[in-house]
């Protein structure tokens, strides 16, 4: 290796490598050195002596096509018709291919070359995981290898690659590299290696046990770290790159889930230490022969690990990792093509000491560059997908010891937060590495939920004697767009299930731009934050509609719910509403006398950070403390200080956080919206984001006077939204819903509005009938405890009894009472036609949340719980005859028959 010579051309664009053939690590020699490099092209060739070895990369953004040319012109002719004649009815998808070539790749390729990459090319177009094709040479024992992969830089698996063919039996003879980034969605490499056989006598065949091995280890390669654990892919291990990446998945999950007692005791060193001193307790030549690992039960293998040999963080790790182990219900480790390693977890798997209620399911992902959770709380659950991304090492790593506590946490709201809709909570939490790809890495964690999510599924990318399920009930999931989550990325999703064959395709994601309805586009969780907002205002004296107020929010003009909920305030109050201070991830804002609305107007429409206001529409103005109107960026330690304290000074009746990061205020911050003379910088809080505050700090901030409406009520609309979206997705095409959107969003919206209020309502009347003994938050968590209760009482009668489901009247009304009117207008024969786990759903969610809001706390639950399910089908049949009769009065002119309509409005179910 030592005598390989490296030469770069005056650009630095190209290199070349000349060395000795006869030498086995050259390859890696070579690759270590272009790891970094990012090259479009490469090749590699020996001599037929091996005793001269050369390989050539070049860099740079792809050169278009030179059709002056007369030699390219005659090439990619030639190569078209080929393709043509191989691959009959893809004339465009050729032509897009050969017009997105690199001049330079077409110049040295051959015509075999362009047309064995097209094949690779266009399988990868619709495909995520990696591809192998191997292809054996006639009359000779050697045969070639293709790779395909997506968004990685091709010299950063090139060594690991060498390495594999090594290890299963073939040697490299010649090698070409190509990246594809013109014409293609996302960047494509494709790997072509001419392999011969390293034992004499033997040929590379497709079939055979050692090529059918390096294919699925490379497959793998592509979506695995390439971290420390790789050392076990390697002499004197040997174990596949599939084994070490469960070796890697169970240290994070020990990492995460036992590193909140300790994050130094349970760090990835210790972690890898003790996984490496297990393997050596079974293979060290020169072991003890009272310390050996036996082939046995995992119970005697646990008896005779866990001892004096080992110290007490060593037994927490093992134990752990069994424990992970046994609680893997579904997992996809089999499967020969994989974008990501993917566990279905029972529950049982969590400490009860550290959580004390018990998730439905959790789903853990290990990818390249990712960790993800996914965790819901009901059979039927819909919630929000976000990214993480830190932007440094120690930030990546404070979050990796979180990352559980925050999904949870997150999911946990969510179910509380969807009490008013037939799915129940689910959080998905994606962590990206720094450096990471945060596109590959969500098409990779969501492709791999979907190997899940198919066991039974043979038309489509694997069988399901792929994937042993010890859970054999179908699970239905819906997702929707949180932090990082781009509209190109709502797009892929449903149409990834649908290439996969999810029978709820549609439905897998909400919020989509099209067939769908946009958060941000409609600001349907503003809607209802304004509600709660509006309701607040009323309660503390303040009639927004004839009366200035002060708002201080977070989240920015560029923000979905602080974004639109500037919008919204300039549209309900006008001039009235004084937006004092706004902060983001790029600066702030602070004008006591309220932010020009003619600037903010300016910078929601054009998706612009708070830190670009025009400081001259600045009012110049100072606070009541002397605080002065500013814009700062966050770019230096003092604009960072400002931006984060911002929300805690500025003073203001209503604060609204509507974006940052979880719990950014807690026990050790809180008393900073607490003056020197002891009142505080706010009134009421709204809390438009998720978690932004922790328990202790909404307790302390309550019994200083603040009225807090939690997020799990503030902000629950988004979630409504997406319901009615994935009821409309189960029922309509694409072109049927756009035809009716602008109806349907319209009624969504209002109804979106009457639930928020109706809770606004029943929170502030049962506050003042407690006197303020119960705080809003604990009547909110209250609320959304009762609901869920009935809820899950009447699920578990209702699955029952499906004939009931399908035939009784008042369950058909109760279905068509909770869908928006356009829907049932024109489709109502197919909302009959449901999945019935979800009318199950509809029916048991509606009349939960219906009752509670109109009778208040406690009066369903006054009975027996064997007695709800009957006393609630009872209520809304009268619920439904006292309508009618409603309605009756209601049309009659008289006085009389008009209280009588209130009076039988108010009470007649009862």
């Amino acid at each position: 290796a030592k005598q390989t010579v490296e030469l770069w051309d005056k650009d630095k664009q190209k290199v070349t490598y000349l060395g000795p053939g006869n030498d086995s690590e050259i390859l890696m020699e070579m690759a270590s050195r272009v790891e970094g490099e990012d090259f479009k092209t490469g090749v590699i060739y020996f001599s037929r002596d091996r005793l001269l070895f050369l390989s050539s990369f070049l860099k740079g953004d792809t050169v278009d096509l030179d059709h002056s040319n007369t030699f390219i012109q005659e090439k990619v002719a030639s190569a078209r018709k080929t393709l043509m004649v191989n691959f009959p009815g893809d004339e465009n998808l050729i032509d897009t291919y050969l017009n997105g070539l690199d001049n330079d790749f077409a110049v040295y390729a051959t015509d075999r070359r362009i047309h064995v990459s097209y094949s690779m090319w266009k399988d990868m177009l619709t495909k995520e995981g990696a591809r192998t094709e191997v292809v054996a040479f006639p009359d000779s024992p050697k045969g070639r290898l293709t790779l395909g992969f997506k968004h990685e830089k091709p010299g950063v698996l090139l060594a690991e690659t060498f390495r594999l063919i090594k290890r299963y039996g073939y040697r490299v003879d010649r090698g070409v590299a190509i990246k594809f980034v013109q014409n293609t969605p996302d960047p494509i490499t494709v790997m072509h290696f001419t392999l011969s056989p390293l034992k004499e006598g033997e040929e590379v065949a497709r079939r055979d046990v050692e090529m059918l091995k390096l294919t699925k280890a490379l497959r793998t390669l592509a979506w695995a770290d390439l971290d420390v654990f790789n050392e076990f892919a390697r002499e004197p291990h040997n174990h596949s790159i599939n084994s070490v990446n469960l070796l890697r998945s169970m240290a994070s999950w020990v990492q995460i889930l036992l590193g909140k007692e300790n994050p130094y005791y349970y760090s990835n060193q210790k972690i890898f230490a003790t996984l490496t001193s297990l393997f050596r307790k079974k293979f060290n030549p020169r072991r003890d022969a009272s310390s050996v690992l036996r082939d046995v039960s995992t119970e005697q293998l646990e008896a005779d690990l866990v001892s004096d040999t080992m110290d007490n963080v060593e037994k927490n790790i093992f134990k752990e990792c069994l424990q992970f182990i046994r609680c893997i219900l579904k997992t996809n480790y089999f499967m020969p093509t994989k974008t990501g390693l993917a566990f279905r977890l029972d529950p049982v798997i969590l400490d009860e000491e550290y959580y004390e209620e018990r998730p439905f399911g959790i789903f853990f992902i290990v990818g390249r560059d990712y960790r993800m959770f996914h965790v819901r709380w009901r059979d039927i659950s819909r919630g929000g997908v976000r990214v993480v991304m830190p932007r440094s090492p120690e930030a990546y790593d404070s979050a990796l010891s979180g990352l559980f506590d925050e999904v949870y946490g997150l999911s946990l709201g969510q179910q509380l937060k969807n009490k008013d809709i037939p799915e129940g909570g689910l959080k998905g939490v994606l962590l990206l590495n720094p450096g990471g790809n945060r596109d590959k890495s969500v098409k990779g964690a969501v492709n791999a939920l979907l190997d899940l999510l198919l066991v039974e599924d043979e038309a489509h990318e694997f069988k399901k004697d792929q994937v042993v399920s010890y859970y054999d009930k179908e699970e239905i999931i819906y997702l929707g767009p949180d932090e990082n989550i781009t509209n190109d990325l709502i797009n892929w999703i449903p149409a990834q299930a649908e290439r996969r064959g999810y029978k709820y395709a549609l439905a897998f994601m909400s919020s989509k731009p099209g067939a769908g309805i946009n958060h941000k586009e409609y600001g349907v969780t503003s809607e209802g934050v304004n509600v709660y907002l509006e309701n607040a205002l009323h309660f503390m004296g303040i009639d927004p509609h004839k009366d200035s107020f002060k708002v201080k929010l977070t989240g920015g003009p560029d923000g979905d719910v602080a974004g639109n909920e500037l919008k919204i305030l300039h549209r309900e109050y006008g001039e009235n509403a004084k937006v004092v201070a706004v902060a983001d991830g790029f600066g702030s804002a602070h004008d006591p006398e309220g932010l020009d609305w003619t600037e903010l107007s300016r910078l929601v429409k054009n998706s612009l950070s708070i830190a670009e206001f025009d400081p001259s529409k600045l009012s110049g103005a100072t606070d009541s403390r002397g605080k002065k109107s500013f814009v700062t960026k966050a770019d230096n330690p003092e604009g960072i200080k400002q931006r984060n304290n911002l929300h805690f000074e500025a003073l203001a009746e209503v604060f609204i956080p509507a974006g940052g990061r979880p719990y950014t205020v807690h026990e050790r911050n809180w008393k900073q919206f607490i003056q020197e003379d002891g009142a505080p910088t706010c009134r009421a809080i709204v809390e438009g984001a998720n978690i932004f505050f922790t328990s202790k700090a909404r307790e302390e901030l309550q019994k200083v006077g603040i009225l807090i409406f939690k997020d799990s009520s503030a902000n629950k609309t988004g979630v409504i939204c997406s319901s009615f979206e994935i009821i409309a997705s189960l029922v309509l095409s694409s072109e049927e819903f756009e035809s009716i959107k602008p109806t349907y969003v319209e009624e969504v919206i209002q109804k979106l509005r009457s639930k928020a209020d109706k809770e606004a309502k029943l929170l502030l009347s049962e506050y003042q009938r407690f006197g303020g003994e119960k705080t809003l938050v604990q009547l909110s968590i209250e609320l959304s405890r009762e609901i869920n209760a009935i809820t899950d009482s009447l699920l578990a009668e209702l699955s029952k009894c499906e004939d009931l489901v399908n035939n009784d009247a008042v369950c058909r009304q109760i279905l068509m009472r909770h869908c928006p009117k356009v829907l049932v207008d024109k489709y109502s024969d197919r909302l009959v036609e449901l999945p019935v786990a979800h009318r199950i759903a509809i029916i048991s969610s509606y009349i939960a949340s219906y009752v509670v809001y109109k009778e208040g706390f406690g009066w369903m639950l006054s009975s027996p719980s064997e007695e709800c399910f009957e006393k609630c089908m009872l209520y809304m049949k009268n619920d439904i005859a006292s309508r009618d009769l409603v309605q009756s009065f209601r049309s009659q002119k008289g006085e009389r028959e008009q209280k009588i309509a209130d009076i039988l409005e108010r009470s007649a179910a009862r």
